[in-house]
């Protein structure tokens, strides 16, 4: 299921267009992304991954590679990450990437392109941490980084996502995977709205009046999506959690 950048950023441009991201101030983000480490935290094992994605337009890039190298370097200038020269080339489409560890372990990546069909540079800002990090720390991170976007007048949406294997004493107690899920969704008074399941896959999405930031997806609200996923070569269960969806390879 792994996608190229350009592939996932057309994605999440049609989810924004479609679905129209429902904005919130970033203390409540701060507060959410906590309650969601929490709350899946007694589900999985120590091996965790967490992510924290914002994604927004910035200034005018038309399909311009200079456009799109000069408002690259420029927002690494503004958030204090090291400045790339020349553009990636994925798929033979141009895509500025620039990162930067700013704690072991911790990794926030740049990436600015333009998609067909829009003259905005589609910006995506993502910290990518492990388990060891102190969530005091991301919180912080979340909350200045949301400051500087604000400063520089970015309109977008935070994204934040978990991914880990299932804690095997909890995959003892239940008899099969969806009763699994149920159980989860439970955890956060979720009421599952959308689901897909197949062999080795399964995907809820939930509406829970735990979480404020929302997309729409034709009538429904939606604020949160699970799935599992197990692993064809160990055969191990991994649950990804992610708030108000899911934007990642799970």
């Amino acid at each position: 299921m792994q996608k190229s950048w350009v592939n996932a950023i057309i994605a999440l441009s049609i989810i924004g267009i479609i679905f129209g991201w429902v904005r919130h101030a970033d203390a409540r983000s701060g507060q959410e992304a906590l309650h969601l480490l929490n709350t899946v935290k007694p589900y999985m094992m120590n091996e965790q991954h967490i992510t924290f994605k914002y994604t927004g337009y910035y200034g005018t890039c038309a399909g311009s590679d200079l456009n799109i190298l000069q408002t690259g370097k420029k927002l690494s200038q503004a958030f204090e990450i090291p400045q790339k020269e020349q553009l990636d080339e994925p798929n033979s489409h141009a895509v500025y990437s620039a990162q930067k560890e700013i704690a072991p372990g911790n990794v926030v990546t740049l990436t600015v392109a333009s998609p067909a069909g829009s003259n905005g540079c589609y910006t995506v800002l993502k910290l990518d941490a492990s388990e060891q990090a102190d969530p005091s720390e991301l919180m912080n991170w979340q909350e200045q980084t949301g400051d500087q976007l604000k400063k520089l007048g970015i309109q977008g949406q935070w994204n934040v996502m978990v991914q880990g294997y299932m804690n095997e004493q909890v995959l003892d107690g239940k008899n099969n995977a969806n009763e699994l899920a149920q159980a989860v969704a439970q955890s956060f008074k979720g009421k599952t709205v959308e689901s897909y399941s197949d062999s080795k896959t399964i995907s809820l999405s939930l509406a829970s009046d735990e979480f404020q930031t929302s997309i729409q997806s034709g009538n429904q609200t939606l604020n949160l999506q699970l799935a599992l996923h197990q692993e064809s070569t160990s055969g191990k269960w991994r649950l990804t959690a992610g708030t108000p969806i899911i934007t990642m390879e799970y």
